[in-house]
């Protein structure tokens, strides 16, 4: 089954085309990881995928049905988007953030059940936050607050897991647990996992299927030995690397080589 289908979508600003045709099919229950260079057109991509822009040109499809015939409430049943950037205003408790993920699912009166109480519990379990609970988001290091974030987007139940650099700015550990929570989502929970990364090693690690955009455009997918390798590589990042095999796990591991080695 196909989870995102996307047709020769095309997105400008002003007289800028940041997406120009650009077409590709996500499978359900895949960890499908966007990679590209700054100014790539990959965050416009992720907010057309969410809604959140509208498509000037060409058709997006989310389980089966054209995103345009989704209301908000019903898109938020299947999508769940985790940015890269919150701004926290107001000083609400870890459980109060991550019961913002049940809005979609409640009632007129917007009361929480105890079943949705139970679901924020299980959340926060997945994403090992359970301890923080009673903590305040603006109190947490960048890491946790990233999983409280995700922790939110999971108790949305949602059959889409959209992310935007989830491991920017994070340390070594804390992008190892959360690319190890995205997988765990993907094969115990069958969610279907949609992210922007920088990382190439960590999209060669953990994706089943690797999009590489350039200047608006697809300039190669498909699993990550076939896509990252050097000559792609270099041409899209417009640097000299140099990639190789890793003698653990078999995967391609990309290095920057320094100007002053090459002479």
């Amino acid at each position: 089954m196909t989870a995102i289908s996307v047709e020769n979508l095309t997105q400008s600003f002003g007289r800028r085309t940041v997406l120009d045709r650009i077409c590709f099919d996500v499978a359900a229950g895949q960890f499908f990881i966007i990679i590209g260079p700054n100014g790539s057109g990959k965050t416009t991509l992720l907010k057309l995928l969410t809604g959140l822009l509208s498509a000037q040109d060409g058709d997006i499809t989310v389980m089966g049905r054209c995103l345009k015939d989704y209301n908000p409430r019903a898109l938020a049943q299947q999508v769940a988007y985790v940015p890269q950037n919150v701004l926290v205003e107001f000083p609400f408790s870890v459980t109060e953030v991550v019961l913002m993920g049940r809005a979609p699912h409640l009632g007129m009166l917007g009361v929480e059940t105890p079943e949705d109480l139970e679901l924020a519990q299980e959340a926060m379990m997945i994403t090992d936050i359970i301890h923080l609970a009673d903590r305040r988001l603006d109190e947490l290091s960048g890491g946790e607050r990233q999983r409280v974030l995700i922790a939110r987007a999971i108790c949305q139940r949602p059959r889409i897991l959209l992310l935007d650099e989830p491991t920017s700015a994070l340390d070594l550990a804390h992008q190892a647990r959360i690319m190890d929570l995205m997988e765990t989502l993907k094969n115990d929970h069958g969610i279907t996992v949609v992210m922007i990364s920088h990382e190439l090693n960590l999209a060669a690690m953990y994706a089943d299927q690797v999009l590489v955009l350039s200047r608006g455009q697809i300039a190669c997918m498909g699993a990550p030995d076939q896509v990252l390798n050097k000559e792609l590589l270099e041409r899209v990042y417009e640097c000299n690397l140099m990639v190789d095999m890793s003698s653990v796990g078999n995967y391609p591991r990309v290095h920057l080589v320094p100007k002053r080695f090459l002479r």
